[in-house]
């Protein structure tokens, strides 16, 4: 496996240099404008361009079940992003792979983010390979998988179809999975600032249900769906400032059944509100404030009830608010969360109240920010889950190299930390601590 994909790295980079010489003025245009790949790739006009860091990360984490309390991790994390548009062939390649590093578990050799080619005639396009859907702060839709999509780019308009493999946690959290994805996206711009984004997503978890006297097997299909939309808007407050909008709303449906024959209920409701205020005064100094709410009904007690909570389908690296961010997902889901305080329901959002309020600062030299969480469990009378606050910041020391580091520390309430129980005396405090320095070329 490892070697296939070291060949397809090669067969790629192979392509893109016979390319390179028939487009060597359009690849001089691109670096000059500054496009990068994901760019190129989406305008689909000819030339090549790549991207490429080396991310180099000491992190230390407590209470984690995945580690030792106290122990400190190197994380050094290689990563390159090509992309080649064919001169009148209206055919492109696109390419993200990166080197993981150590984090005490398993880990692939070499992880590859996105690898697929795509087609484009007119306003019809068609990728295939594996892909990124959504992105890392939507509430519906954020995952990397293999795939196949078209789509009508329209200008202001981009009517998007795919069908995926994946592998993402079902509502009812039984043990399964969703193994395959159908979706719809319609994105609508209305002008530079405002748009609005629909969602239509069909999965299917194939299962086995044993029911019946004397008991009987047969195979069947759990089905979960979800509709919704994002509206997102920028507008101009004063002649220094801007406001910024992100509402998503989403309504979940499932047709399921449980291995013993027992119907699921998963309706259920999602939104995600993210409002800000940012002014820059000058050029040594900028911020940003805002605010934030998460909220999901149900009940992810199906082994108790039958009924599912709300679940959402991004896994993306550092998908969502506060202790939903990731350390990397190339060493799988570290969340600033202990695993044992119930990191599938806070990770898959299920039943669950967030508040939190952050700030961003610019002073130049150095970019700090805090943010401050809370988090209730929306399924059991709003039982608090527990605070979690974060503080970070990044130095740039030019536009290639910078440095950073991140705290996050959570204080669970060990009264009622949700399904499934905690343990008798309760869970400990959670902490992480992370160093880095980048470098992008």
């Amino acid at each position: 496996m490892k070697k296939g994909l070291i060949a397809i790295t090669a067969l790629f980079l192979l392509m893109g240099g016979m390319n390179l010489a028939e487009a060597k003025k359009t690849t001089k245009t691109v670096i000059q404008q500054d496009v990068s790949p994901s760019r190129l790739i989406d305008t689909m006009k000819p030339g090549f361009a790549f991207d490429g860091s080396i991310d180099i990360k000491m992190f230390n984490m407590t209470n984690a079940n995945f580690i030792e309390s106290s122990d400190w991790y190197f994380y050094p994390v290689y990563q390159i992003v090509v992309a080649n548009v064919f001169k009148q062939k209206n055919f492109g390649l696109y390419l993200d792979v990166e080197k993981p590093g150590y984090a005490n578990i398993t880990y692939p050799f070499i992880k590859v983010n996105e690898l697929f080619a795509k087609f484009r005639q007119d306003a019809f396009y068609v990728k295939l390979g594996r892909q990124v859907f959504g992105d890392k702060d939507d509430l519906l839709l954020g995952f990397e998988n293999d795939a196949v999509s078209l789509g009508f780019d329209l200008g202001t308009t981009d009517l998007l179809f795919f069908l995926a493999r994946t592998q993402l946690i079902t509502p009812w959290n039984t043990g399964g999975n969703i193994e395959s994805l159908i979706g719809f996206v319609p994105d609508f711009s209305f002008g530079k600032n405002m748009g609005l984004r629909g969602y239509l997503l069909v999965g299917m978890e194939p299962i086995t249900i044993t029911s019946g006297t004397p008991p009987t097997s047969e195979d069947s299909v759990n089905t979960l769906i979800q509709a919704g939309g994002k509206y997102s808007m920028d507008m101009q407050a004063g002649s220094k400032g801007k406001f910024g909008l992100d509402a998503q709303v989403g309504i979940q449906f499932g047709m399921a059944k449980t291995a013993g024959d027992d119907s699921i209920d998963a309706t259920a409701l999602g939104m995600k509100l993210d409002a800000g205020y940012a002014m820059r005064s000058n050029e040594d100094f900028a911020f940003k404030i805002a605010g934030h709410v998460v909220y999901t009904g149900g009940d992810p007690d199906p082994l108790l009830n039958t009924k599912a909570g709300f679940a959402s389908l991004n896994n993306l690296s550092e998908a969502g608010p506060g202790m939903f961010s990731q350390i990397q997902d190339g060493a799988g889901p570290l969340t600033y969360l202990d695993g044992n305080l119930g990191s599938v329901k806070i990770d898959s959002y299920m039943g669950v109240l967030v508040l939190g309020v952050t700030g961003e600062f610019d002073f130049g030299m150095v970019k700090p920010g805090v943010g401050l969480w809370t988090y209730s469990d929306t399924d059991d009378e709003g039982e608090a889950l527990g605070v979690e606050f974060d503080l970070w910041a990044a130095v740039p020391i030019s536009e290639i190299v910078s440095f950073y580091g991140q705290f996050a520390y959570f204080v669970p309430n060990r009264d009622g930390i949700g399904w499934p129980p905690s343990p008798a005396d309760g869970p400990e405090n959670a902490s992480k601590f992370l160093v880095g320095s980048t470098i992008n070329f």
